[in-house]
């Protein structure tokens, strides 16, 4: 079964908070980077929004990955 838009969403933006913690970043300072308003960062980990692929882009280069990084999920179960 197809992943619905919701899951993902929350999906994406709990991969982006992680990898953002992983690198022990802030919101505020990896907006900065990433080149992005920081209550559009906490939306987007909040799952709250869907996404452009310019800003997808901007976060990969903010994250220093590939954007298909960002769609790397652990399984359900």
């Amino acid at each position: 079964m197809p992943i619905s838009e919701n899951d993902l969403r929350l999906r994406l933006g709990e991969k982006i908070e992680e990898l953002r913690s992983s690198k022990n970043l802030g919101v505020r300072e990896f907006a900065l980077i990433a080149e992005i308003e920081h209550h559009q960062l906490i939306n987007i980990e909040k799952g709250r929004v869907d996404l452009r692929l310019k800003t997808l882009r901007k976060i990969a280069i903010g994250l220093d990955i590939e954007v298909q990084e960002l769609f790397n999920f652990k399984k359900i179960s």
